[in-house]
């Protein structure tokens, strides 16, 4: 039997803790109303009852036995209580009534006698009969329901549960105008830390809520200036190194030919590691601005970047898998699996790289494998980063610059696609790009 799930969210929490206390007060205020208010005017009006059936019961015992029945007809008439002699034992019944219980116990007490108390039914209408005896003659006086019309049950139950509606419908509407702004400030915030840009939220509602609110926007217009400004220094740096850059490699190519040829390469080499280095640094820099959504073949697209690869000696085993055409931006699809596909082919040491593509529903996912030498596992989020290099002595030899898969976290993220590696069993990692098709 699986426990109760308690509700994770601010809303719930906070929903349920008011519900709990609003209902418990409901039920003990229905208690203390009932006890103190109600009980004390039940048991008053059974001891009324009670002195007017005895006050009957001697008046019908001092008449005499010509006069009585006609007595009997008009305390039935004006009254609505039948007396009787009892003659016979009433019906064993059971009487769930808790007025009946209060004349029982009143009755039994006044004439310091057991009473015998019974219930039938007349014409689909409830009659409740009492045994006593007054004078010395046993008796017996009843009544039918419609006299006390009592529905204490149904009443307390009604109470209950409206009652309990009402508050609960209350918790709910207080709650959630209390907690909405909480759960937008929440969202903004996540989709903030995902790199989205969030609009500034609207500062309404609670003092308290309204200096968080606008604490917040105010944060998120500061970082989001330090990133552009961060961002216009990095693009102005790179586009300003690429004339150097130009000239370092014209006078590389204009060196005589007795220049040795193998330091000529190494410099060569070095001038292309850092030309990269600038294109990707002007690539990151322009960001994640999104590119208009077409009709894309997965498929076709990983064709032409697996033939490029190929191409350039990679090892890349590749199946298509007749993926359904996508409506997405193709140009952060194409930029995305070049860095994963390179990121392999850098890193893979030469071995065979593995693509694979699969559809779920809405869900396609296209994974790159490598079998390199792996990423520690406390750095598998940390590769996302910027300039960050897993093995930073290779860096010269790989050529790596660490921009590769910023550049594809941050298209995914804008996107609203999945991005993420593992270490592959065996040695190597696995870059996946879930794309969500809306």
């Amino acid at each position: 039997m699986k426990l109760l799930r308690l509700p994770a969210t601010l809303f719930g929490k906070t929903a349920l803790t008011i519900a709990v206390v609003l209902v418990l007060f409901q039920v003990l205020t229905t208690l203390v109303i009932a006890y103190y208010l109600l009980v004390p005017v039940v048991v008053r009006s059974a001891n009324d009852l009670v002195d007017f059936m005895l006050l009957s019961s001697r008046v019908w015992v001092a008449l005499p036995a010509e006069d009585r029945a006609e007595y009997q007809e008009e305390l039935r008439q004006k009254t609505g209580l039948i007396l009787v002699p009892a003659h016979d034992s009433l019906p064993d019944s059971t009487v769930y009534l808790p007025y009946m219980l209060f004349l029982e116990k009143a009755l039994a007490r006044q004439t310091r006698q057991p009473v015998q108390v019974g219930t039938d039914q007349r014409d689909g209408v409830d009659w409740y009969w009492f045994d006593f005896v007054s004078d010395g003659n046993r008796l017996r006086i009843g009544f039918s329901g419609q006299r006390i019309n009592i529905h204490a049950p149904l009443a307390i139950v009604l109470i209950l549960v409206l009652g309990t509606a009402l508050t609960l419908a209350t918790t709910l509407v207080i709650v959630r105008r209390l907690t909405q702004p909480l759960s937008q400030l929440a969202a903004a915030a996540e989709r903030f830390g995902q790199g989205g840009s969030p609009e500034p939220l609207p500062e309404d509602g609670p003092s308290e809520l309204v200096t968080l609110v606008r604490t917040f926007n105010q944060v998120t217009h500061q970082v989001k200036a330090l990133l552009a400004n961060r961002t216009i220094l990095l693009a102005g740096i790179a586009h300003d190194l690429r004339s150097p850059i130009a000239r370092m490699r014209l006078a590389l190519e204009m060196l005589p030919p007795s220049t040795d040829p193998e330091l000529v390469e190494r410099m060569l080499r070095a001038v292309d590691n850092m030309t990269h280095l600038v294109n990707q640094s002007l690539e990151f820099c322009r960001g994640v601005g999104h590119s208009p959504s077409q009709e894309v073949d997965v498929d076709e697209l990983i064709g032409e970047l697996v033939g490029d690869a190929r191409r350039g000696g990679a090892d890349i085993q590749w199946q298509p898998c007749r993926t359904r055409v996508h409506l997405l931006p193709p140009l952060a699809l194409r930029r995305i699996l070049t860095n994963l596909l390179d990121n392999a082919v850098r890193y893979g040491e030469g071995g065979t790289i593995e693509i694979a593509c699969t559809c779920e529903g809405r869900r396609t996912t296209v994974s790159v494998a490598d079998r390199g030498p792996g990423i520690p596992v406390d750095e598998l989020e940390a590769v996302f980063e910027p300039f960050y290099l897993v093995d930073k002595s290779r860096s010269g030899v790989t050529g790596g610059s660490g921009l590769g898969l910023a550049i594809a976290k941050q298209l995914a993220d804008s996107n609203e696609w999945l991005l993420s590696i593992r270490p592959r069993a065996g040695g190597g990692v696995v870059a996946s790009l879930t794309i969500l098709q809306t």
